[in-house]
């Protein structure tokens, strides 16, 4: 997931990048709209660790359910895997491709990079006696159940998610996701002034538009 711009077998044409900008507002909005947002962004969000005398641990997670994580997961993708052409390294590309302001494509690839960076960021604690970064957390919980399954995530996914550690683990991977989520949906401001901007230079309204409609306020 790392660095996972690529650049296109030919140059996008402005219209293209427009698409591509409306296509991850839209996908925003999609997030907006799930429970995941409503349950994780909470002033309770957070575990309780219960001890009890020749008892084990146990864990109790406030935060989202499954089926918001499922939900979640499948938009999510969009913004960290390259197919759709809308992951956040790919629209820091296309805003060095685009006619805007300097200032514009420096705060696309700075947020970019700050994802980079919080990622690889590791955990205080040790797995196996291995140090754990916060992008192989979310890693091995998208790509070893939520969004796919990897042979070798799957395996690292069911040994945290089956154990005393489940409910801890999930609250890691929510955090990491909500921490994802402030840097994603700080673009969509840009990308509508960018939008607009772009609709005007095409000489396309809004309304005659039909790769989608902007996100509503």
């Amino acid at each position: 997931m790392k660095n996972m711009s690529k650049k296109p077998t030919k140059p996008l044409s402005t219209s293209d990048m427009l698409q591509k900008l409306k296509l991850f507002n839209d996908k925003i909005e999609t997030v907006r709209r799930g429970r995941f947002v409503p349950q994780v962004f909470r002033p309770d969000h957070g575990v309780t660790l219960k001890y009890a005398t020749e008892k084990p641990v146990t864990v109790q997670k406030r935060g989202a359910d499954e089926d918001a994580i499922l939900a979640l997961a499948t938009t999510l993708r969009f913004f960290v895997q390259e197919r759709d052409g809308i992951s956040l390294w790919q629209i820091a590309d296309i805003y060095e491709g685009l006619p805007v302001e300097e200032m514009d494509k420096e705060s696309a690839r700075s947020a970019v990079d700050s994802v980079d960076k919080y990622l690889d960021t590791p955990f205080p604690f040790r797995i196996d006696r291995k140090a754990i970064t916060k992008r192989h957390v979310f890693e091995v919980f998208m790509y070893g159940s939520l969004a796919h399954a990897n042979d070798d995530k799957r395996l690292e996914y069911e040994k945290w998610t089956k154990g005393p550690v489940a409910d801890m683990m999930e609250f890691y991977f929510e955090t990491i996701v909500a921490d994802m989520l402030q840097v994603i949906v700080s673009f969509q401001g840009m990308n509508e002034r960018t939008i607009q901007a772009l609709q005007s230079k095409l000489g396309v309204s809004p309304e005659s538009d039909q790769g989608g409609s902007e996100p509503s306020h």
